[in-house]
């Protein structure tokens, strides 16, 4: 009888291999779009009892998830994605098991092939460097060709079809006439678990471990209340766990595309595909073969997307001559730091790129070049699109990160909270986390004067109070209470206790949770006071703080685990670093430590970081930190 099907340890589920995975999710915790207060820091404290603990129950059959956190992500024209953050210990499970399973599969993917960021961006770069490379080489020799495409004289070859960017943005290593783009309509929501099941029945993987993992799909995928699961969709997160699996489904359709067009001309990016071939004809034919290929996958190609570009066209599609321009902005952008007369370049460089960019913005893959713009405009300091600022934002949402940053490295502090009470007010603003992002923004900012301290405040008391009438007023709470940490005053911080100390108005378990790590983080006295309310909570969302505080107070020295969350964090934008106000708060929760050697190490840390090139407004931050 085979060992894997009985109770008892699965292999390649270990303490190293759920810790690696652990090690990995804490990184990537820091881009999430709905972030911890404290990043889960609790989970840092001790690992090994979680850790173990979820290795007991999987053992003997007794785990069970947690409910997860759900959220939306704005698209466009009112529709949103259905995001899922699961339990931390969830979370990891789920990432380790498709760690391993995609591991026993990698002899399956085909060459241009990609899910992950890093490893596209990586390819583009190979792609680029060979293209810059060959056309070095084309033009020493005299002849101006790409893979047998000959071109009339180097000005036709450099600015009608930019060869760099081809290669850079579609990969292919020949010049092709015209090129086949589509994509999967409603890809995750429509994946069956049958398919991901036929995924990996062929790999060498424990039967339990496929067990479990569609014992997590099943109960992390999103359905109604009181439903029987129908077996389709798989849960959206960002940690590229069901990334992972749904890029394994495509397998099969891979195999089906290369077959028809040639591995050199395939290039897939998640559910993005394009293809190069030679004519138009052989293009439809291929559209053809897309559909037959996703449907035996029970996927349907999205036909609004899907498109036949010549090769004039396929350069405005991907906009290859403003991507350029922007590539030689990059690097203009770093001489500018250092030398004046690079830096009047930049901008004027700048303002002349962006005039020829609007010539196209409805054509394409126009909103990469905008998120691209806003973040130079940003560097060079330009306000020339500002006006156009919240117009973008609500036809983009998913740029709200990106404009954030952009108006407040170009105008005042006052100027930025105008923006942001007006987006928030806006009836077309109907995205949560919109609203999320703005909130959380204010903590980039550094007021100059009273006034804008006060308005600041004022905000911070709204969100702590939950006053705000807006979409997503809930998750934006715990926003205040790191406001509060930053900005606030005596009153703030007695609004931070009435929040997690019951009372008629009853606090979610984040919002809770946010002000009493910021309330208890002031003094061993106030940390007694959450734990006096933690003693008396019917509903206790404070346990977990507790427990974290205790265990902090055990230290003898800091593991070196906790170094990496301390890191100053790199505003792309402003082209700065700056202190996260996370890290500020677990440099507090560390001094409440009795222990020398643990407040000396947050002392240390402090002169280290005192040292970086931070604003003066972070440097009186951390001056407050130790009296």
């Amino acid at each position: 009888m085979n060992s894997d099907l009985l109770p008892g340890a699965i292999r390649g589920i270990s303490r190293t291999s759920i810790w690696r995975s652990w090690k990995t999710i804490r990184k990537e915790l820091r881009n999430a779009t709905i972030r911890d207060v404290v990043d889960f820091l609790d989970y840092d404290v001790n690992p090994d009892v979680w850790i173990n603990r979820l290795l007991a129950r999987i053992k003997t059959g007794h785990y069970e998830t947690e409910t997860p956190t759900r959220f939306t992500l704005g698209k466009s024209k009112g529709f949103s994605r259905t995001m899922t953050l699961p339990a931390i210990p969830d979370l990891v499970l789920y990432r380790t098991i498709v760690d391993h399973i995609y591991a026993c599969s990698r002899g399956r993917r085909h060459r241009n092939v990609y899910f992950l960021r890093d490893e596209l961006s990586q390819a583009q770069k190979k792609a680029l460097d060979e293209a810059l490379g060959r056309m070095a080489q084309a033009s020493d020799d005299g002849e101006f060709s790409a893979a047998g495409y000959r071109f009339p004289g180097q000005r036709s070859f450099y600015n009608w079809l930019r060869f760099d960017q081809y290669r850079k943005h579609l990969i292919y290593d020949q010049v092709h006439p015209y090129i086949v783009v589509t994509d999967v309509a409603n890809f995750f929501d429509t994946i069956l678990h049958s398919h991901v099941a036929q995924a990996v029945q062929s790999l060498r993987v424990p039967p339990r471990m496929v067990g479990l993992l569609f014992f997590l799909l099943e109960h992390l995928s999103f359905r109604q209340d009181f439903s029987s699961s129908h077996g389709i969709s798989l849960p959206t997160d960002e940690f590229d766990c069901s990334r992972t699996l749904a890029h394994m489904v495509l397998f099969p359709h891979d195999d089906a595309m290369v077959r028809v067009v040639g591995e050199a001309n395939y290039v897939r990016w998640m559910d993005d595909q394009n293809m190069g071939v030679e004519t138009k004809a052989a293009g439809s034919r291929v559209l053809q073969e897309v559909g037959k290929s996703l449907g035996r996958l029970h996927l349907t190609p999205n036909a609004q997307k899907s498109k036949i570009l010549p090769l004039g066209e396929a350069r405005r599609h991907y906009h290859l001559d403003v991507n350029k321009e922007l590539d030689d902005l990059e690097i203009l952008s770093q001489k500018s730091k250092t030398n004046v007369a690079a830096r009047t370049q930049f901008r004027w460089e700048t303002r002349r790129t962006w005039r020829s960019a609007r010539q196209h913005e409805s054509v394409g893959e126009f909103s990469k070049i905008l998120k691209r713009i806003y973040r130079l405009a940003g560097l060079a300091r330009l306000r020339l699109l500002r006006n156009r600022a919240k117009g973008d934002l609500l036809a983009d949402p998913s740029l709200v990160e990106r404009i954030c940053d952009y108006l407040r490295c170009t105008g005042s502090t006052a100027e930025y909270i105008d923006f942001m009470e007006s987006a928030m007010g806006d009836p077309e603003q109907i995205y949560p986390d919109v609203n999320i992002a703005l909130s959380y923004s204010l903590l980039r900012l550094e007021p100059q004067n009273t006034a804008e301290k006060t308005r600041i405040r004022l905000f911070t008391k709204s969100l702590i109070k939950g006053d705000r009438n807006i979409p997503g007023a809930a998750e934006c709470g715990p926003a205040g209470a790191l406001l509060a940490l930053r900005f606030g005053d005596l009153a703030i911080m007695r609004l931070l206790r009435a929040r997690f100390n019951g009372g008629k108005r009853n606090s979610s378990a984040s919002m809770a949770r946010a002000c009493a790590f910021v309330y208890g983080s002031q003094s061993a006295k106030a940390f007694g006071e959450v734990k006096d309310a933690a003693a008396h909570l019917l509903k206790n969302h404070l346990s977990t703080l507790v427990r974290l505080m205790l265990e902090i107070q055990k230290y003898k020295s800091l593991p070196k685990r906790y170094s990496q969350r301390m890191n100053l964090s790199t505003d792309s934008v402003a082209g700065t670093q700056y202190v996260d106000m996370r890290t500020v708060l677990t440099a507090r929760l560390l001094l409440l430590s009795p222990k020398a050697a643990v407040k000396q190490w947050v002392i240390k840390w402090r002169t280290k970081t005192l040292k970086a090139p931070i604003s003066s407004f972070d440097r009186s931050l951390l001056l407050k930190l130790v009296k």
